[in-house]
């Protein structure tokens, strides 16, 4: 216990030295510089989670077929300048490719959006986007001859024209660099 004692002793005597050791130039104080605040314990910040502040409304189960596909999109790039937007749906094989991507231009309220289907991807981005053109940087799985799937990344120029009533007349898909 005597031994244990004087342990205890010694690495409390080595602490409190070693708080004193600084040179005596460490020790001075100097007067030319503003003094430094004590650190200040800062506040916790307060809890910012949504509280209840009513009775919860039940909503109703919302139904249509159109509602349905509207709820499948999974991915969506407006081009509002151009009436246009690329938009993936899930579909197909979620392992190979499964965002079934289309291109749809707003033909006016009477007719609505026509629709044309771009490809299938396993995920895709826009890297550029002009006047009548967008890029796509995909993602695409194949199987190959052996039974191998194949992955590659394509870039892929999307191009549309207006005919002189507004309406789309012509949508090309592009290979690019």
């Amino acid at each position: 216990m005597m031994s244990r004692n004087l342990a205890i002793a010694a690495a409390l005597g080595l602490m409190i030295s070693a708080c004193d050791g600084l040179p005596e130039e460490e020790h001075a104080v100097d007067r030319t510089r503003e003094p430094v605040a004590a650190a200040v314990p800062t506040a916790q910040p307060a809890d910012t989670r949504a509280q209840p502040a009513g009775e919860p409304e039940i909503i109703e189960l919302a139904a249509g077929a159109a509602l349905q596909s509207a709820a499948s999109v999974m991915q969506l790039h407006p081009m509002e300048n151009q009436n246009a937007k690329l938009f993936a749906v899930s579909g197909g094989d979620p392992a190979m490719n499964g965002l079934v991507t289309y291109l749809g231009l707003f033909a006016g309220p009477a007719e609505g959006w026509r629709v044309y289907r771009i490809g299938d991807f396993e995920e895709w981005t826009v890297s550029e986007e002009g006047r009548r053109r967008v890029v796509l940087d995909a993602r695409e799985s194949r199987m190959s001859e052996d039974g191998d799937i194949v992955t590659e990344d394509r870039r892929l120029i999307v191009e549309f024209r207006m005919g002189e009533d507004g309406v789309s007349d012509r949508v090309t898909v592009t290979p690019a660099r």
